[in-house]
């Protein structure tokens, strides 16, 4: 703001916006979201920022904010290097994980950049900066820095407008319906009864219009059945519904492995790779865990499917329920002898090597076996679960 006489004006105490106003009026300015990584002696550091702006395009510049009391900051402070991983759509779960406090690289595979400094993958973009100058603006450190790198995606955007991650959809209704999704495929209400949204709210902690969309969703896909009376009731997982959902998801992956095969960004091969470490050095523990071991395959194959830089297929892919579905078919069993579990590397090694053959062999052949071990253990439990 400049005076009569053309200065700028300064800002009295008096003159300042209200805190609480001022973060509700910046929370309207819809933004990306990035994770800022470093290292220092070997140890990796990252946050979830979205105070990220370009500054300069000769020299290629950009400008971080970071809070003081971030680790992060400090690192960088020492490192004198970072990357800005920018978030493509579906990545949400990794900014909350990157925005809390503890191990954040838990299960997280990246490559390394200059200096070492971590590259997530699955990623929209990502730059690999050096630091040029700090500043103090605040709270925050003001990091200008040269970019050294830079790698960009066909993929959408992470979005975050007031609070909340997602395609400026409401995260609260997302929620809900994940959280009622999973209560449905764990049968924790039986197949006969009837799902009432208040109750289902009410259990779940969640606002009753949401739980009621969640159901309307869930009809959709088939997880839960429309009776004539209009109430919602959990749909059975047979042979034929489960032979379509991995049917499914090996079209999904072989038109993946058609069109990425052979064009595999480092960082995403490198993650694909550290998935399959993880699930091996499961399996090798004395008492591996299913959870675990699903939870990892999981990522292995969303981050699969995420390489055809379509969130839609990504989106089809997770609501197939994969995970949940051998849960339920896999609890109080001998697990560990019953899954290939080289498909992973196998699978990773032939996208390494651009064998576009292979990488099709390797899906229909595990397709074949996992559908071939569901129809048995529904056929143990009687026809249905």
């Amino acid at each position: 703001m400049s005076g009569a006489d053309g200065t700028a004006a300064t800002a009295t105490d008096s003159q300042l916006a209200e805190q609480q106003v001022f973060r509700d009026v910046i929370g309207r300015f819809a933004s990306g979201v990035t994770i800022i990584t470093t290292t220092v002696d070997g140890s990796p550091f990252g946050t979830t920022a979205s105070a990220v702006s370009s500054l300069s395009m000769e020299p290629p510049m950009v400008l971080v904010c970071l809070n003081k009391t971030s680790d992060t900051q400090a690192a960088i402070l020492k490192a004198g290097s970072f990357c800005v991983n920018i978030l493509a759509e579906g990545q949400q779960d990794l900014a909350y994980q990157f925005a809390r406090k503890g191990d954040k690289f838990a299960d997280t595979s990246y490559a390394k950049g200059i200096n070492g400094i971590p590259v997530l993958g699955g990623t929209l973009a990502h730059l690999e900066c050096r630091v040029a100058e700090t500043v103090t603006g605040g709270t925050h450190t003001v990091f200008l820095a040269h970019v050294a790198v830079a790698a960009g995606h066909e993929r959408a955007p992470l979005t975050y407008f007031r609070g909340r991650f997602g395609r400026l959809e409401s995260v609260r209704e997302e929620e809900a319906y994940q959280a009622v999704r999973n209560w449905v495929l764990t049968r924790r209400v039986p197949l006969d009864r009837p799902l009432d949204p208040a109750a289902l709210a009410e259990s779940l902690e969640l606002d009753p219009g949401h739980a009621a969309y969640a159901l309307v969703r869930l009809a959709g896909e088939q997880v839960v059945t429309r009776t004539a009376d209009g109430h919602y009731v959990p749909t059975p997982l047979t042979v034929a519904l489960a032979d379509e959902l991995f049917g499914a998801r090996c079209v999904i992956e072989l038109g993946v492995a058609d069109v990425c095969v052979g064009h595999i960004p480092e960082p995403d091969l490198a993650a694909l790779e550290g998935y399959a470490q993880r699930l091996a050095a499961i399996v090798a523990q004395e008492k591996p865990s299913l959870d675990e071991f699903l939870d990892a395959s999981h990522n292995f194959h969303r981050h699969y499917v995420g390489l055809g830089g379509s969130p839609q297929l990504r989106d089809t892919y997770g609501a197939l329920g994969i995970s949940t579905l051998w849960r339920q078919t896999l609890a109080e069993q001998d697990w560990r002898t019953r899954f290939d579990v080289t498909y992973h590397a196998d699978l990773t090694e032939a996208c390494r090597d651009g064998d576009i053959t292979r990488a099709r062999q390797l899906i229909c052949e595990h397709t074949e076996q996992v559908r071939q071990l569901v129809r048995n253990l529904i056929d143990r439990a009687g026809g249905a679960l």
